[in-house]
């Protein structure tokens, strides 16, 4: 239990349970009150009288403004410290256990660094399944195993994933306080930690440097992210087309994160590589409040990334004639969507000429548009017209795929269109 005082408005201290009060009383005399900050109060016994303190103790506390955290920890690790150590800054309380200079577990009142919030990101449990588990005075990850919800495999990934999170964000940690208390450490009951604190620092530092690098691009998790049509296409990896989707000129990086289950920082570092190859951006506002032109452009070159990705799945000695047959449906002048793509080139990575498709919806009269269009909505049309050539060339793929390879590309394609549609829907 915390021993609690408050200092009112006149300098009384006024002690808030009998217990500070005798603890106070052991000490009386007088004390320095030392200069420190605003949330520290520091006090040494003048004269010093000397004597023992029984565990646990407070051996060492200090401002975080005065050095990196990360030479404390450093020091604790070689030093071979056992304890608490909690660190009070922007408003949130994170808290590492150590043994023997090495990380057993990790506490945090921060949102998103509680375990369950952590399985919850991972994709391992729904919030749902961590509400039905939280039971007051009981582990939560103990609760969702026992109740079949979780596996131990997995309750360890999310241990690691929550002390790796916590540790992170302790170094980044510019102001507040620290305080280590040589406490009793315990390991958890059934899945008992041993994190290496200098590999944690290493790789923390490592984070640090990177993500000075990636605010030069992404500037942080609040921002909002649109997609951009490269000059180049360059061939992205699963994750990175799997994040790409994600990008709808709605969601901000930490929404992106979430849902790919990425931490901000892994999440952070795709986005910095798809930002400097041309196909996001950042802004300080979702797209909803962009001018129209931008919605369009963002539907078109969201819709030729799926292009790429079908033309990507065809075996090469199949992608020629699959290309023609593409090329051939475009120059069909009689298909119901022809004046959108009239003109339009095709690039080898099945890409469409964003800029002549939307010169050209651009140019078509009202009622024209309106014979293509009921609605009139210029959005409605070309992503009407962009949606049916992906599902041609998803017809002419599965004629080149085997069953298992057709299917697995239809449910990727299929699977990142609705992002691409809610681009067209009412703000």
């Amino acid at each position: 239990m915390a021993l609690l005082l408050d200092i009112d408005a006149h300098g009384r201290v006024v002690p808030q349970s009998d217990e500070l009060r005798r603890a106070l009383a052991d000490r009386a005399g007088r004390f320095q009150l030392l200069p420190s900050a605003p949330d520290l109060l520091v006090a040494r016994r003048s004269p010093a009288a000397g004597g023992a303190a029984a565990r646990p103790r407070c051996i060492l506390a200090g401002d975080l403004s005065g050095f990196h955290i990360a030479d404390f920890i450093a020091f604790v690790h070689q030093s071979r410290l056992s304890g608490i150590l909690t660190v009070s800054a922007e408003g949130a309380e994170r808290s590492v256990a150590f043994k023997d200079g090495e990380v057993r577990s990790a506490q945090s009142s921060a949102a998103g660094e509680r375990v369950g919030e952590v399985a919850v990101r991972l994709g391992l449990v729904t919030q749902a399944q961590v509400a039905q588990a939280t039971q007051a005075g009981v582990p939560l990850g103990r609760q969702l195993v026992e109740k079949g919800l979780l596996s131990a495999n997995d309750l360890w990934k999310c241990l690691h994933e929550q002390v790796a999170g916590v540790f992170h964000a302790i170094l980044l940690s510019r102001a507040g306080t620290f305080f280590l208390v040589d406490d009793e450490v315990t390991d958890r009951p059934g899945t008992p930690l041993a994190v290496s604190t200098q590999s944690l620092l290493m790789d923390g530092i490592r984070r640090i440097d990177e993500m000075s690098l990636f605010r030069a691009r992404i500037p942080g998790p609040e921002a909002f992210l649109r997609r951009r049509e490269p000059r180049r296409a360059v061939t992205l990896r699963p994750v990175e087309q799997e994040l790409l989707a994600l990008v709808d000129g709605r969601r901000t990086v930490a929404a992106v994160a979430s849902a790919a289950h990425l931490n901000e920082f892994d999440a952070t570092k795709i986005l910095y590589h798809l930002a400097e190859a041309g196909y996001v951006e950042a802004l300080a506002e979702a797209v909803t409040s962009a001018a129209p032109e931008a919605r369009l452009a963002e539907l078109a070159a969201g819709m030729n990334e799926l292009y790429r990705l079908v033309v990507a799945a065809i075996p090469e000695p199949a992608r020629p004639g699959f290309l023609a047959g593409v090329r051939a449906f475009l120059a069909d002048g009689t298909t119901p969507f022809a004046p959108v793509w009239a003109h339009a080139g095709h690039a080898p990575d099945g890409a469409l000429d964003a800029a002549t498709v939307l010169g050209t919806l651009g140019s078509l009269q009202a009622a024209a548009l309106a014979r293509l269009e009921p609605s009139g909505d210029p959005a409605r049309l070309l992503l009407g017209a962009l949606r049916e050539l992906l599902f041609f060339q998803l017809f002419l793929a599965g004629e080149r795929l085997g069953r298992e390879a057709d299917d697995a590309l239809a449910v990727a394609v299929k699977g990142r269109l609705p992002a691409l549609e809610r681009l067209v829907e009412p703000a």
